[in-house]
C-alpha cells in the first residue's frame, strides 16, 4: 500500500531542505557568506521561502551563518585589499544584508577616525605619484575625485591633499 499523501510530501520537502542545504554549503565553503547572499542564492535556484527559511535557521543554529562574524572579516579584509572610508565600508556592508547596528559596531571596532586617516593618506600618495606627469591642479583633482569615490569626506581629502602637495612641492 502506497504512503499517505501526507508522509510523501513531508519527504519531497526533506529531501528539498537537504538539497538547498547542500547548496548553501557549497556556497559556503568558498568564504563566509551573510545571511543575505546565502538566501539570494538560494532563491537563484528556485528554492521555496519556506525551504530557504529552514535552512538558513539551521545553518545559523550551528553557527555556519553568522552575520557579526562575516562582517568582521568582510571590513579587515577590504581593510586589505581594497581600503575605503568607514562610510563607504557601512554602504557596502548594508548592500550584503548586516543589519545596521552588526556594521556600525564593526566598523567602530575595527576602523578609528585616525585609521581611516590614515588609510586616506596611504590612497592619496599611492594616486599622487600615479599621477606625477600631470600639472599639480589636475592631479590635486583627480587624487581628490578618487577619495570622494572612496567614501571619504571633502574636508578630509582637501586636508590630506593639503599637507602631501606641501610636502611633495
Amino acid at each position: 500500500m502506497p504512503a499517505p499523501i501526507e508522509e510523501r510530501q513531508a519527504g519531497k520537502l526533506q529531501e528539498e531542505i537537504e538539497k538547498a542545504k547542500s547548496v548553501a554549503l557549497r556556497f559556503l565553503s568558498y568564504r563566509i557568506r551573510s545571511r543575505k547572499e546565502i538566501a539570494d542564492k538560494l532563491k537563484e535556484k528556485r528554492f521555496s521561502k519556506s525551504t530557504i527559511n529552514t535552512v538558513i535557521r539551521d545553518l545559523k543554529r550551528i553557527n555556519y551563518i553568522n552575520d557579526y562574524e562575516f562582517a568582521k572579516e568582510f571590513v579587515a579584509s577590504r581593510l586589505i585589499h581594497n581600503p575605503k572610508s568607514r562610510k563607504f565600508l557601512h554602504y557596502e556592508l548594508l548592500r550584503k544584508g548586516i543589519d545596521n547596528k552588526i556594521a556600525d559596531q564593526t566598523i567602530t571596532e575595527k576602523i578609528s577616525a585616525r585609521k581611516e586617516e590614515n588609510i586616506a593618506k596611504l590612497l592619496t600618495e599611492k594616486v599622487w605619484n600615479k599621477k606625477k606627469n600631470l600639472e599639480t591642479t589636475k592631479r590635486k583633482a583627480q587624487t581628490y575625485n578618487y577619495l570622494i569615490r572612496r567614501g571619504f569626506s571633502a574636508s578630509l581629502a582637501i586636508k590630506i591633499l593639503e599637507e602631501i602637495s606641501r610636502q611633495k612641492e
